[in-house]
């Protein structure tokens, strides 16, 4: 029997039956398709803020007078608690800069930059007006300290208008002491040696040290007041020349817990691994 004829029994066309599946596929709607395709439904996520603390850099110039002595800075709050500090043991030159990551928090402000040169050698800090006492000054940390980059940036040169800066009332400590013993460092005398103390969560550094040029195998680095018990701080021993070129840079970190004390580590110069966790670093930051 010839089926050519019959309409219901010939061959289905290729062509046709594709053109039916795509008409398909378009007026069906298809809900796991749909959630693919309609990508503008996902905005992007809102970017976090990379850090909630502020840079600080440094330059003072013109401390002739000052160049023997030590000189300290405070970074201090709205409530008149010290967030960050830092000493150079001694100044060194008439000239200084240094930078301290994270120094000053987002909250809490304004702030204010509270530094002296300890004048009388004494140790501490000794208001004026004495002439004998110690040169001490005090700087906003305001908007217009603030750089392109979201840093705040202090240039001072030496004058005579002090401050007192147990005004109102002396700032406060919040924590306990760094302690860093550095022991050996036969190697690294007549280079720059800063040591840095610093959140290891939030890389914010609270305290700093630095010697302009080591001359002594041993040095006992203290900054009081600014260790917090149970947190996990990064020590960082910096070093270079004095001009921090990228060949003279040798750096090293290691992280402790610190306790109800405050925080106390060793450094061994001549063999940095000694000290339990201690590594080369290649990313510490230059002054």
């Amino acid at each position: 029997m010839n089926l050519r004829g019959n309409p219901t029994n010939r061959r289905p066309n290729g062509r046709l039956c594709a053109f039916v599946l795509r008409a398909c596929l378009l007026i069906v709607p298809s809900t796991s398709c749909f959630a693919v395709t309609d990508l503008e439904r996902f905005e992007p996520a809102e970017a976090l803020a990379p850090t909630n603390f502020f840079d600080l850099r440094v330059n003072i110039r013109g401390m002739t007078p000052h160049v023997k002595q030590r000189f300290e800075y405070r970074v201090v709050d709205n409530a008149n608690v010290i967030q960050s500090r830092g000493f150079i043991v001694p100044l060194g030159g008439p000239a200084a800069t240094f930078f301290v990551q994270g120094a000053v928090p987002k909250q809490n402000g304004p702030f204010r930059f509270d530094f002296f040169a300890d004048n009388d050698n004494s140790g501490a800090y000794d208001p004026r007006p004495d002439t004998r006492l110690d040169h001490s000054w005090r700087l906003p940390l305001d908007d217009k300290a603030l750089d392109d980059v979201g840093a705040y940036v202090i240039t001072f040169d030496h004058n005579t208008s002090f401050t007192n800066l147990n005004t109102p009332t002396p700032p406060t400590e919040f924590g306990k002491p760094a302690l860093v013993h550095l022991r050996r460092m036969e190697a690294f005398q007549g280079r720059r040696v800063e040591v840095r103390v610093g959140d290891a969560s939030t890389k914010r550094v609270v305290a700093m040290y630095r010697v302009p040029v080591i001359t002594t195998p041993e040095v006992e680095v203290l900054v009081p007041g600014m260790i917090e018990a149970d947190v996990t701080y990064n020590v960082e021993i910096y070093t270079d020349d004095g001009i921090s070129t990228p060949t003279s840079v040798q750096a090293f970190r290691f992280t402790q817990p610190a306790n109800q004390a405050g925080l106390e580590a060793t450094f061994n110069g001549a063999n940095p691994t000694e000290t339990p966790g201690a590594v080369p670093v290649f990313d510490a930051l230059s002054p």
